[in-house]
């Protein structure tokens, strides 16, 4: 990620990207307090094959999850630019506006499918919960790796920064599909 966003956009682009990511991280973060909370009751009723409650506690999860990371789409679809501005010093000038619309328009980007993330990310860890390692490990490699990597090597030559960024939320999208096929099939 990092060698892409300085090769296409140099140490603004990086810079912008460490905003973006502490961003994303605050709603990620609650959504994997939610994962630790949803493993003792899915195991607890998977384990007493109380599958009504394990689907119960999925269903709620998700919503929550949901919740949560469509709140950082909202902001940083609504408010991109004022987020980037609690992280970036005014005084700097030209290039503190620089970081600004680098950040605003990568968090526009790259946040543009995030309520969906939460349900991949839920999903993931659900099947690990329930005995299915298997999956759990596919999916939580596809979102950061199996589409990631191949996209980031295709995408920012063509496109630049703007392929560094459309790169992840691509990723996200195509994971979160997966998760949902691999959960109802």
């Amino acid at each position: 990620m990092n060698k892409s966003l300085r090769e296409y956009g140099g140490d603004v682009a990086i810079g912008a990207y460490g905003i973006i990511y502490r961003v994303a991280m605050l709603f990620l973060m609650i959504v994997s307090g939610l994962n630790q909370g949803m493993q003792p009751i899915v195991g607890y009723n998977y384990g007493a094959r109380r599958y009504d409650r394990v689907l119960k506690v999925l269903r709620q999860t998700v919503v929550c999850a949901v919740c949560v990371t469509t709140t950082g789409f909202l902001l940083g679809q609504l408010f991109p630019r004022q987020v980037a501005m609690l992280f970036v010093d005014a005084a700097d000038g030209a290039a503190a506006e620089r970081m600004i619309s680098t950040a605003a328009e990568g968090l526009r980007i790259v946040l543009c499918v995030f309520p969906i993330v939460g349900f991949q990310i839920v999903t993931s860890n659900f099947f690990q919960y329930i005995g299915k390692p298997h999956k759990a490990i596919f999916l939580s490699l596809t979102r950061q790796m199996l589409f990631l990597i191949p996209l980031l090597l295709v995408l920012p030559p063509h496109l630049g920064t703007l392929g560094v960024w459309m790169s992840m939320p691509i990723a996200d999208g195509t994971a979160s599909l997966l998760a949902a096929v691999l959960l109802f099939y």
